[in-house]
């Protein structure tokens, strides 16, 4: 058959009548702009209810909540897949107490690190349960590399790095 395609492909559109799309054009940044309107809206929906207490040391405040915007969406995007959300969840407990334990060695007010905990608790990186799929899926969406970080440690793996920010 000598490696030639059987038909050409064909350039410009189809002959016939124009087609007129049923659906509004998509516009260039339109999908990244509602992927950080639904970051947000994940984001303020568990704020309201936990929030981080500053530690008194403005570099574990960072560390801290990098850590949590990560482990949200870990939380968030493992949802799907029973062992992978299970494992996900057991090492957050985990890192929970670690860095729990490393406020209370770095003396960090009681209130602080319980505030701490609160805000990093899986139910509370977790979407509301009324949360559209399509949300939670851009979400996802907008981190692919979600799974190689996580398998990686790829991430502010609080028990790691949270030491490293007090003097």
């Amino acid at each position: 058959m000598g490696g030639r395609p059987l038909t050409k492909p064909r350039p410009g559109l189809e002959p016939g009548p124009p087609t007129t799309p049923s659906a509004p054009q998509k516009v260039r940044g339109q999908a990244r702009d509602a992927v950080a309107l639904t970051l947000a809206a994940l984001l303020l929906a568990t704020q309201a209810t936990a929030q981080i207490i500053p530690t008194g040391t403005p570099a574990a405040d960072i560390v801290l909540t990098q850590g949590i915007a990560d482990w949200r969406i870990f939380v968030t995007c493992s949802a799907l897949d029973y062992q992978t959300n299970w494992n996900v969840v057991d090492e957050l407990y985990h890192d929970i107490t670690a860095a729990s334990a490393i406020l209370k060695a770095n003396n960090v007010p009681q209130e602080a690190i319980a505030a701490f905990a609160a805000a990093a608790d899986p139910e509370a990186l977790s979407p509301p349960p009324d949360t559209p799929f399509a949300d939670v899926q851009e979400l996802c969406l907008a981190h692919p590399d979600w799974s190689d970080r996580w398998l990686d440690r790829a991430f502010t793996f609080l028990e790691r790095d949270l030491a490293k920010a007090f003097p």
